[in-house]
């Protein structure tokens, strides 16, 4: 009995010894406690990268012939339109060759005419030789003609057919040659049409490669001579977003932008595009992101490197809280001690019933639960619940809110393990990773009667500076941000 009733004096020194230490330190330290209200602001969310300024369409020029250059009526930043001459390639060889094709069409023309003269005359000898025969046949039929001269009429006949069928082919042959040599006579045509390097489009003149007398040597590929951007009132910026920032953006978000040779002025602009194909250098992946603007005054030129701010965002009147605010957590002895009560009072959201409600009512409808397992989980998640409710009150303790949301997964996920089914538990795991995530949610802190008071809000958008609070925190209110112990 004895030694039983020293360890209860021991304890109880103990526990009054941590209590008057508790207190004292208390005493000895003041607080300054530090807070910002909660206003209405404009929350901007924008993802920043740079990009190369372009024309929306540039077309490269370039020679399908050989041959020395022979004018050039074109120079840098000079508008063109469609089918004006740009340059020309010296003409002279590719005349001789239209005038000498233009010949041979002459001659295959002539030979034609020569070959159907020949047709005429092989016609008139097989009519010749249709008479000599009957006249034989008849002298024959009469018995005054030799059967020799029959038999020489007939192969006379049938000779002047076979000269009359060769006349007819080769009138055919001097056709083809005919069509051959107007076809080489016509692509002589078209290569000296050639010679004119003519612009296809609209637009203004970005490179000039070529001068005059330069030599144009065409082979497998045709040599650039000129670049056109078509119509510069309006360009487009290709922008590299990282593959972190890439969900943020869709189409038609605003775009501003500056670029060096105007510091001063913000242009505007509209995400057109989002190209899929990722651009990977160095283990950084990034995707194109193509941005259309304006250009009516000029200014804009293509290479210009844009420095641009896409805004994946924007709410304007809302009730903002600085990020301080969302970074702050009860520490220390002194400040555990003060959100304490209200931290294990119930304000914290795992303090009611009303989750616990929720799950199992989620749990029932998607997995077809009966009253008996869902009594059992009840019970089981309300005896889960105190623990976290019993460690966030504890002395000296203030659980951080992402703590405890990771704390009630882990003891939800542990209950239902052991209530539920394997069957039933798998299917519970994959509708947990089908299911969308909600809006985040945080604890704000203020300072109320000398005491802390956490506050579980929603978070909205969210910038450099300020975090938009879209539930769970009126305007005004005033948020803790820092606090400082103070020794006296």
């Amino acid at each position: 009995m004895g030694l039983r009733w020293l360890l209860i004096v021991l304890i109880a020194g103990i526990a009054g010894a941590a209590g008057y230490y508790y207190w004292q330190q208390r005493q000895a330290t003041t607080l300054d406690i530090q807070t910002v209200a909660a206003t209405r602001g404009d929350v901007r969310r924008a993802v920043s990268t740079s990009g190369t300024v372009r024309a929306l369409g540039t077309v490269e020029i370039g020679s399908q012939l050989s041959g020395n250059i022979g004018e050039v009526n074109v120079d840098f930043s000079s508008e063109v339109k469609q089918g004006e001459v740009l340059a020309r390639i010296e003409p002279s060889t590719f005349e001789t060759r239209v005038r000498e094709e233009e010949a041979g069409v002459a001659v295959a023309k002539a030979n034609v005419a020569l070959q159907e003269a020949s047709v005429a005359r092989a016609e008139a000898n097989l009519h010749k030789a249709g008479l000599d025969h009957q006249r034989a046949e008849e002298l024959v039929r009469k018995g005054v003609g030799a059967q020799a001269a029959l038999d020489t009429a007939i192969a006379a006949q049938h000779g002047a057919k076979a000269d009359l069928a060769i006349a007819k082919a080769n009138v055919e042959n001097a056709k083809a040659t005919l069509e051959q040599r107007e076809a080489t006579r016509d692509s002589a045509r078209i290569d000296l049409e050639r010679t004119y390097i003519r612009s296809p489009i609209d637009g203004v003149v970005i490179e000039r490669i070529v001068e005059p007398g330069q030599t144009v040597a065409a082979s497998m590929t045709a040599p650039k001579l000129f670049t056109i951007a078509q119509d510069l009132s309006r360009v487009q910026i290709d922008a590299q977003v990282d593959e972190a920032d890439i969900g943020q953006v869709t189409r038609d978000n605003p775009v501003s932008f500056t670029v060096d040779a105007y510091p001063d002025m913000t242009f505007k602009g509209n995400v057109e595009q989002i190209r899929l194909a990722p651009v990977a250098l160095t283990n950084v992946v990034t995707y194109t992101v193509v941005i259309a603007a304006d250009n009516l005054h000029g200014r804009l030129l293509p290479g210009m490197t844009a420095n641009v701010e896409i805004v994946t965002g924007e709410h304007k009147q809302v009730v903002v809280v600085p990020n301080e605010a969302l970074r702050y957590q009860p520490r220390g002895s002194a400040q555990a001690a003060l959100a304490r009560d209200n931290w294990a009072s119930g304000v914290n959201p795992f303090a009611g019933s009303d989750r616990r409600a929720r799950l199992l009512a989620r749990l029932k409808n998607d997995l077809d639960l009966g009253q008996e397992e869902l009594g059992k989980i009840d019970a089981e998640l309300e005896i889960e619940f105190a623990a976290i409710r019993n460690a966030a009150g504890a002395a000296g303790t203030a659980m951080a809110q992402e703590d405890m949301r990771e704390q009630a997964r882990l003891r939800i996920a542990k209950v239902l393990r052991t209530v539920l089914t394997p069957e039933k538990y798998k299917r519970y795991e994959e509708l947990q990773r089908q299911r969308p995530s909600g809006p985040r949610r945080a604890t704000l802190w203020t300072y109320e009667g000398g005491t802390l008071v956490p506050y579980e809000v929603r978070l909205g958008l969210a910038d450099a500076y300020v975090t938009e609070i879209s539930d769970g925190l009126a305007e005004g209110a005033q948020v803790v941000v820092r606090v400082r112990e103070l020794p006296q």
